[in-house]
Parts: structure tokens; C-alpha cells; sequence
């Protein structure tokens, strides 16, 4: 049987509200070991690219919560780099934002997206992706990389992450980012 969200997608002709009709019935009747569509997937995708975006957004209120936006709220996000925190709920993203926008000169850094895997059923998700931070101010190259491993779930029909861990790579720099951190008491600022 073709798969009922894509053939949604693909027909879209103004006269066919009938195919239209079956498929969102269909489509609401997957049952949960379903493997994800190729729409699950793309949305997916958008969320890893728009966190991204968001990362590299100012350090004002309305991009936290464009940040923020992109969790359900009882997510975490566990760091493992010079330190090994865990940020839970929209206060503790709210913090992973303002503290990596106040300890670290993130208006020098871009942040990339790298290769990924999606895989899944139902309303579940898990994905490993590469992270990349390049110098766009003073410098040229990377700045440094790692992998995020997530888990996804949909609700109310979206995609948003639950849990996500960052690990950063072996060659991490270390020297680089130390003296950020010795300094956070006094480059710290709340949004």
C-alpha cells in the first residue's frame, strides 16, 4: 500500500478532496510500529536546522524562546565538554542559550549541520548528527565539532526533541574554550 502521508503530499490538485480526505484518515490510523514517512523525516531535519539557526540567533529574550520553542517541556539536554550539565524544561534551555551566548563569543561562531541519520517508528524518533563551529569573524576554520544524539517525539502532530546529548569529539580544544569558562562568573548574563 502506498503510503498514505506522501501520497497526501504528492496529490495535492484542487479537485481532489476525496484522496485528500482518505489519506489524513489513513494517515491517522498508522498505528505506532509504522516506520516514519519521508514528511516524518523532512520535519525532523527542520528541527536539526533550525536549531542551528537558533544557535547563532543574538542573545536577546525572543531568540531564546525561538530557541526553547524547538523542545517539548520536559526536555533535556546533557553537555558533556569541559563540563558534564544537564538542562532540563524551558528554564534550563533558557540557561544552555544564555550561558553559551554570555561565556562564549558566539557572534565570531557559525554553526553547522553534518551528516545525520533519522530512524524510527510511530511517534518516536532517534537521531545522530554532526555539529561543526566555524570562525565567520577574526579567524577561518573550525572552531570544533562533536555529535548530537537525540530522541524525538511527536505530539499533537510535531516534531520536537525530548532528549538530546551533546559529546563533543577527541580533538576537542580544550585551551580554547577553558578560559571562557574560568571566566563565566563575570561574563554570565541572564536574558
Amino acid at each position: 500500500m502506498e503510503n498514505p502521508s506522501l501520497s497526501f503530499c504528492l496529490d495535492q490538485s484542487p479537485g481532489n478532496k476525496l484522496k485528500k480526505s482518505i489519506a489524513l484518515t489513513l494517515e491517522s490510523k498508522m498505528d505506532s510500529n509504522d516506520k516514519l514517512t519521508v514528511i516524518d523525516r523532512f520535519e525532523i531535519f527542520e528541527q536539526l536546522n533550525l536549531h542551528q539557526r537558533y544557535i547563532d540567533n543574538d542573545a536577546s529574550l525572543e531568540s531564546v524562546q525561538k530557541y526553547v520553542s524547538l523542545y517539548w517541556p520536559d526536555a533535556k539536554f546533557t553537555v558533556h565538554d569541559l563540563r558534564h550539565t544537564t538542562f532540563e524544561g524551558p528554564n534550563g534551555l533558557k540557561q544552555l542559550y544564555d550561558y553559551a551566548h554570555s561565556v562564549f563569543p558566539l557572534h565570531k561562531w557559525s554553526h553547522a549541520l553534518g551528516p545525520f541519520v533519522i530512524e524510527g517508528t510511530g511517534s518516536e524518533a532517534s537521531v545522530e548528527w554532526r555539529w561543526i563551529v566555524s570562525w565567520r569573524a577574526e579567524k577561518e576554520g573550525v572552531v570544533s565539532t562533536g555529535t548530537y544524539t537525540d530522541r524525538f517525539q511527536k505530539r499533537e502532530g510535531q516534531w520536537k526533541c525530548v532528549e538530546r546529548v551533546s559529546n563533543i569529539d577527541p580533538n576537542w580544544p580544550y585551551a580554547l574554550f577553558q578560559s571562557f569558562v574560568d571566566n563565566e562568573k563575570v561574563t554570565f548574563r541572564s536574558s
